[in-house]
């Protein structure tokens, strides 16, 4: 399987938001100090799992 290349990685990271992505996919985000946190979209969890980080777009 190919790798993507990582300036192509980089360029996606600059340019999408990760929180409007996320969110797009019907995830609810909530604040939690600087930190967004949401139920995986992956796992059947009850709490809160998933973590997004708005000033890293991670």
């Amino acid at each position: 399987m190919a790798r993507i290349p990582e300036r192509e990685v980089e360029r996606l990271k600059s340019e999408v938001s990760l929180t409007r992505l996320v969110e797009s996919h019907g995830v609810v985000l909530t604040r939690h100090g600087a930190d967004l946190l949401g139920l995986c979209p992956f796992h059947d969890d009850h709490e809160p799992s998933l973590v997004v980080s708005p000033k890293k777009n991670l």
